[in-house]
């Protein structure tokens, strides 16, 4: 894996990579719940469908953390050249 040094490249390569794993979960918690609806209550695999559908719940929690660090850092850099440009004139 490459060693990136610029923040602005790390912000686009997070950002990218939360919208990927974002469509993955969205498989994933599509197929369980549809798995879990047509299981009945009493099926063996109910409890490891509802484990699956938990642990996609908390990366989608983290997914949601690191699509906010991204749009913070986004939003804090364009308000620093604007400040920049402000200064300039």
């Amino acid at each position: 894996m490459e060693v990136v040094k610029e923040p602005d490249k790390l912000a686009a390569m997070a950002t990218a990579a939360t919208r990927d794993f974002n469509d993955e979960l969205t498989v994933i918690l599509s197929g369980a719940a549809l798995s879990l609806r047509l299981l009945g209550p009493d099926h063996p695999a109910r409890l490891d469908l509802l484990d699956l559908q938990r642990a996609a719940l908390r990366c989608a929690d983290i997914a949601r953390c690191l699509e906010f660090f991204t749009v913070r850092y986004s939003e804090e850099r364009v308000a620093r050249a604007r400040s920049r440009n402000r200064k300039l004139v």
